[in-house]
């Protein structure tokens, strides 16, 4: 094929990147004084709409932990060690010091996030300082279910879903609105394991070429083995850790694989294919203002109360809507959630599974957010004015979108933001 055919197929590209429907979506809830709102934007969105509330899904795990305080079978300073999965138990001794309140207020000393799998190294002595953390939470869903005698999702549903009639939440695996990603954050999930295996097998390639003076292989043969090799392994990545940009990298890979046919004949050209066109989609991804939808994760990990939350507006109005009830009682385990547990700077705090911002004595807010790839979404509660607003949205930038509606209900200027 001629030069011209192989511009035409990176016009192709960046067309089809920059004219990339929005489709963005949201469902919001408005409570004030008895009264419940419903606004909701998007194709085909209700209340009723499932969405990803990723770390959401903390309050809902710290409910049901509490739940099981109410009911004797667990107390707050009570050592978790008895309670952990074998395969979370280290050699550190001061895992025999954490305690379930240090779980839920993130004093247990853990790491944030786990993305390469769960790092279960005890960074700061346990209730010593706030650390937010998602491993902790695992932890605290393993000691769950060993005090519950159920699955994680089972304890959740018994005594959060079914009682608060939120009967389209769950922490399985189902489909959700469709999410939509910023094009630089998807770009950057698809394509940089393969980018660096394709120049790091190349490299290997390439010096073995050299020794053997190509005996046993062409350089365009080791090109090739290369680059389907680190499409495997990408896949192999993508499926274990980010599965949602699954499709999007197929079709990366695709769009270079046509044009290393149709280059084929012209050597200089089919050598530049593979890294012209990812430095374009990098390029694309990074300077174009465009969201790409995304799918929900295809393989399954199962249940996660750290951030595996799927849930819709008029559910989440439920559950605040207890979570308002309990704070107004003093005489139940609950309103232990509510009481700073931690501090974490001057207007900042965190009590047992939800965040406490105070502007001053009056003006106290209870607050969550979640923050998943294509999806971010925040719960706020201000039980001073007998308000409170949730707002789920299927989008990369909804948590600032969502902190904006949310002052402009509740008439606040709080941040609703803490290191982690």
């Amino acid at each position: 094929m001629k030069k011209n055919q192989f511009v035409s197929l990176l016009f192709l590209l960046i067309m089809s990147v920059s004219f990339i429907s929005c489709g963005d979506g949201y469902s919001a809830v408005y409570f004030q004084n008895g009264s419940t709102d419903f606004y909701n934007y998007g194709k085909n969105v209700d209340e009723n709409t499932v969405f990803e509330l990723g770390s959401c899904g903390k309050t809902i795990a710290a409910y049901t932990a509490m739940a099981l305080v109410d009911e004797g079978k667990l107390e707050l300073n009570q050592k978790i060690k008895p309670y952990l999965n074998p395969k979370l138990i280290t050699e550190d001794s001061r895992l025999d010091e954490i305690t379930l309140k240090q779980l839920l207020c993130h004093t247990a000393g853990f790491s944030p996030s786990y993305e390469f799998g769960i790092d279960k190294k005890i960074y700061s002595e346990p209730g010593k300082e706030f650390r937010y953390s998602g491993v902790g939470y695992i932890y605290l869903q393993s000691v769950i279910e060993k005090a519950s005698g159920m699955t994680f999702e089972q304890a959740a549903t018994h005594y959060v879903f079914k009682p608060l009639g939120m009967n389209n939440s769950t922490f399985e695996n189902v489909r959700t609105i469709t999410p939509y990603m910023n094009a630089g954050n998807a770009v950057l999930y698809a394509l940089v394991v393969f980018v660096l295996a394709f120049v790091v097998l190349l490299i290997i390639s390439s010096i073995i070429g050299k020794i053997t003076k190509h005996k046993f292989f062409k350089f365009r043969t080791a090109y090739l083995f290369c680059f389907f090799a680190a499409g495997i392994i990408n896949v192999i990545a993508l499926l274990l850790i980010m599965s949602k940009v699954l499709v999007l990298f197929i079709i990366c890979f695709a769009i270079m694989g046509i044009a290393l046919l149709i280059t084929r004949k012209k050597a200089k050209l089919f050598n530049a294919c593979v890294p012209v066109i990812a430095v374009v989609i990098f390029l694309l991804g990074f300077t174009v203002k465009a969201r790409i939808p995304v799918t929900n994760e295809l393989v399954s990990k199962g249940p996660n109360c750290a951030y595996s939350l799927k849930s819709t507006a008029k559910d989440m109005s439920h559950f605040c809507n207890e979570l308002m009830e309990k704070q107004k009682s003093s005489d139940n385990v609950f309103a232990q959630m509510f009481i700073p547990a931690v501090t974490i700077d001057e207007k900042n705090s965190w009590g047992l599974g939800i965040a406490i911002e105070a502007a001053n004595q009056s003006e106290i807010t209870y607050w969550h957010s979640g923050i998943n790839p294509g999806a971010q979404s925040l719960f706020v509660l201000y039980p001073e004015q007998n308000k409170y607003v949730v707002i789920l949205t299927n989008n990369d930038n909804g948590l600032n979108f969502a902190k904006e509606k949310a002052r402009e209900f509740l008439k606040v200027d709080d941040m609703w933001d803490i290191k982690r």
